[in-house]
């Protein structure tokens, strides 16, 4: 998808223009912030979204591209303590928070087989670690 913060509204409004087409949107924990009002949205108007969120607490992608435009430290912090999945929750949108392989199988092996007629949002909050590694 888009730019940071549209990955969220996009995947309810896609659900919503379609409801019997499945949709999942898988995003940054960094991204889904910057949109996560969404989730209300969906919640609210019972929209069906499967919204996997990679979370490992920083804006991995824009600490990349600064290290490699010489910027040295990024001047914005991690946000380790920020629970994407207590925000969802107080949003309105169920959610599950989840902090392994088996556990993101399970979920997924119990979501998926009901995507098409699903009329509420789930959130995943997978946690994963920083791969300081990564390149965009």
């Amino acid at each position: 998808m888009g730019g940071l913060g549209f990955a969220l509204p996009a995947a309810a409004g896609l659900r919503m223009a379609d409801p019997r087409r499945p949709v999942v949107a898988v995003i940054g924990d960094g991204a889904a912030l910057y949109g996560i009002q969404a989730l209300w949205s969906a919640a609210h108007y019972g929209v069906g979204t499967l919204f996997v969120v990679l979370s490992n607490g920083r804006y991995a992608v824009m600490d990349r591209l600064a290290e490699a435009a010489g910027a040295g430290r990024v001047p914005w912090p991690p946000f380790t303590e920020v629970s994407v999945s207590g925000l969802a929750t107080a949003l309105g949108c169920p959610a599950r928070r989840i902090t392994g392989h088996t556990g993101l199988t399970a979920a997924l092996d119990e979501v998926i087989p009901s995507l098409a007629t699903r009329n509420h949002p789930l959130l995943l909050d997978v946690a994963v670690t920083p791969d300081p590694g990564f390149t965009p």
